[in-house]
């Protein structure tokens, strides 16, 4: 059975695939991750998935229509601070926006808390005589020598890429328009990148941190995705190649490469898409979920309420904020490789520094000696040594031990299984405190939410998170192992475009507003013509940024039309955005007069891909074949070491209830089932968890 399409999330530890056959079936794989060499992942997985087919690479992918790929390119080269040595152009004497930010730390009562670098120094910050006022008016004309005198000055320091940021170029943005003309006159083949392209917000240190981003990024991204794509041409691939942003879309190399700032959270952006269809086919009518993913070296959490997909202009990747439409999805340093520790006080830390892919965790038998989370669930027999990852990986126990013994149960003076359960009870209290700070701390009950777990870590770890949340019911879909990339294979063509016009509701400028949704739409038509979807399945979502007069934040709010006819039409939206902050700070100011500073469009290409069940993997996870076989454990909440049933999952028939204490085993995952927890595989191949005692 060839391979129709083939959906790619790399993560810090773990290459994950989901191949969609030729009959619509899905298939799932796992590979080691190559840390700063995303391709030779890819690659080594891609020779895994054929191996198991009884083909070869080429013959793989010459059948593939479409292959699709999150990565961490652009996440880790900022990460790492790989990124490209950038210079940046700004209007003169704004030259410290990118060092002063928004004011203010992170931690404002740490005095010891150094305040972080600018991401581009200033030394490589040049500013430009030149000043458009905030009508679009040009109030001091743009000083061509100046820019040409910066740009010589940036060959000399060494630069391998320019961003251009002016401080009004979201009103009139002829000078940077100009200023990158200038730059192909004086520097042929330098990557730049323009202020009112990149992120067309009215925020002058977004826009300019956006920009200085996508800059630094183009050469690096640049490299890898480009050996991607080369690596699959050489193998005989002819179908369509999409990335997936920060928005959870899938979208083209050539969009990528000119936003390369769009990439980042490239494969956590997701995960929303797969709860939602994990959600949907399991019937859940409220379209509330909470969706984690616990990979080997972080936790990812997205929430979902009433099917709405979450989106912000929050996204922040280290001390960095990128400022582009992102799904909200809040990340932790806590997976299956994150290290235990204890301080010199006797307190316990788990994370967020990882073992990563290499050398790992201590049980991986690859050089690693200190604890981590996966060597805790081995040493409490949750783990199968034999069957790990879909058996690719034999995990030694007495190495998990030796490293929980030495690093955590002697200094605490426990024993190592004593340890080794702290280490997981630990990882969780952080998941817990991670999910109420998206939840609880902003007014919302997570008991009123239906928790769908992902990762091949999560499914030991969700029924605990859940049960201290008081959620009454968890989802381990089957999909769980590789659910980043079962949402990518779920997922639409998307991009996002904007323009920044400021219009009020006191006069409000019709001609003025439809010239601009006019615009967006012709753009983003054109994209999703590039993108070669059919008109039944384009789909283009209009919003704008409003706010009442005199408040500094705006709200997104959805338009329900592309073109206004007149006051009626207004009046409507008017009427709405009250509707809307009443709703989400309960306050309603009808008297008060709105803004609208930006306008936004959203295109999608609609999937056309079928719901599809999961094949049984080609090997088997080893281990119990059905009910009756027996593994000692230890489980704290059941009094220590105790015998428990292990269920192989393809053993299961549908709807048959299991009571806790189990586990049931697949070929990337394994899911505790708890004392007083009862479960069952549905007829959508989810593992559903009723937790007893949630409220």
């Amino acid at each position: 059975m060839y391979a129709k399409a083939i959906s790619v999330d790399v993560g810090g530890t773990f290459t994950d695939f989901v191949v969609r056959n030729a009959d619509n079936t899905l298939s799932t794989y796992k590979s080691s991750s190559t840390p700063g060499k995303i391709a030779d992942g890819i690659f080594n997985g891609l020779e895994l998935i054929a191996g198991r087919r009884g083909v070869d690479v080429r013959t793989l992918l010459g059948q593939c229509a479409s292959f699709s790929c999150g990565t961490t390119a652009a996440t880790n080269a900022i990460l790492e601070h790989k990124v490209a040595r950038t210079g940046l152009l700004c209007t003169d004497g704004f030259r410290d926006t990118l060092l002063i930010r928004e004011g203010g730390k992170k931690d404002t009562y740490n005095i010891y808390m150094d305040y972080p670098a600018p991401y581009v120094p200033r030394h490589l910050t040049f500013g430009i005589r030149e000043r458009i006022n905030a009508e679009g008016g040009v109030e001091l004309p743009l000083d061509e020598a100046r820019v040409r005198e910066a740009i010589g000055a940036l060959r000399d320091l060494g630069v391998e890429a320019i961003a251009v940021s002016l401080l009004w170029s979201i009103a009139n943005p002829a000078h940077e328009i100009r200023i990158g003309e200038i730059i192909e006159e004086e520097w042929p083949g330098i990557p730049y990148s323009l202020g009112h392209q990149v992120n067309p917000t009215i925020r002058e240190y977004r826009r300019t941190s956006a920009t200085a981003i996508d800059a630094s990024l183009k050469p690096v991204v640049h490299r890898s995705i480009s050996e991607i794509r080369d690596r699959l041409d050489e193998q005989g691939f002819a179908g369509v190649l999409t990335l997936i942003t920060s928005n959870g879309g899938r979208t083209s190399m050539l969009e990528v490469l000119s936003k390369p700032v769009y990439l980042c959270l490239s494969g956590p952006s997701a995960i929303c898409q797969a709860g939602l269809e994990v959600g949907r086919r399991e019937g859940v009518e409220h379209g509330n979920f909470i969706t984690v993913d616990m990979g080997g070296t972080s936790f990812d959490i997205s929430i979902t309420t009433a099917g709405e997909t979450p989106m912000h202009r929050q996204g922040m990747i280290g001390d960095e904020l990128f400022g582009v439409p992102s799904v909200e999805v809040l990340t932790i340093g806590s997976g299956g490789g994150s290290i235990a520790r204890v301080d010199a006080g006797g307190f316990i830390h788990v994370g967020p520094e990882s073992a990563g892919a290499r050398p790992g965790p201590a049980c991986y038998g690859r050089g690693g000696t200190l604890p981590t989370v996966t060597d805790a669930n081995l040493v409490r027999g949750l783990l199968d040594p034999e069957g790990f990852a879909d058996g690719q990986m034999r995990l030694s126990t007495e190495a998990a031990h030796e490293a929980i013994r030495a690093h955590v149960a002697e200094p605490l003076g426990l024993s190592v299984e004593e340890a080794a359960s702290l280490i997981c009870l630990t990882t969780e209290q952080s998941m817990v405190a991670a999910i109420e700070e998206i939840t609880v701390r902003r007014g919302i009950d997570p008991r009123d939410f239906t928790l769908v777990s992902g990762g091949s870590a999560a499914g030991l770890h969700a029924a605990a998170i859940g049960s201290e949340l008081g959620i009454r019911t968890v989802i381990v879909p089957r999909s769980a192992g590789v659910l980043s990339a079962f949402g990518i294979d779920r997922g639409d063509v998307k991009f996002n475009f904007a323009r920044s016009f400021f219009a009020t509701s006191s006069n409000f400028d019709v001609e003025g507003v439809n010239s601009v949704l006019k615009e967006l739409e012709a753009e983003g038509l054109a994209y999703l013509e590039r993108m070669r979807i059919p008109e039944n399945r384009r789909v283009l979502e209009y919003s704008a940024e409003v706010r009442y007069a005199g408040q500094v934040w705006q709200l997104t709010l959805p338009l329900a039309r592309a073109h206004f006819d007149g006051e009626r039409d207004l009046a409507e939206m008017i009427e709405s955005f009250h509707q809307k902050h009443e709703q989400l700070y309960s306050v309603r100011a009808e008297a008060d007069p709105i803004e609208i500073t930006e306008w936004n469009l959203i295109a999608i290409g609609r999937s056309d891909a079928p719901a599809a069940t999961f094949l049984e993997s080609s090997e088997t996870a080893s281990g119990a074949k059905d009910g009756s076989s027996l593994r000692k454990v230890y489980l704290k909440e059941a009094g220590g070491s105790v015998e428990i049933p292990v269920y192989a999952f393809g053993s299961i028939e549908p709807e048959t209830p299991i009571a806790g204490p189990a586990l049931i085993q697949d070929s990337l995952t394994v899911t505790l089932v708890p004392p007083r927890a009862t479960a069952k595989v549905s007829k959508e191949q989810s593992i559903v968890i009723s937790l007893a005692g949630s409220q």
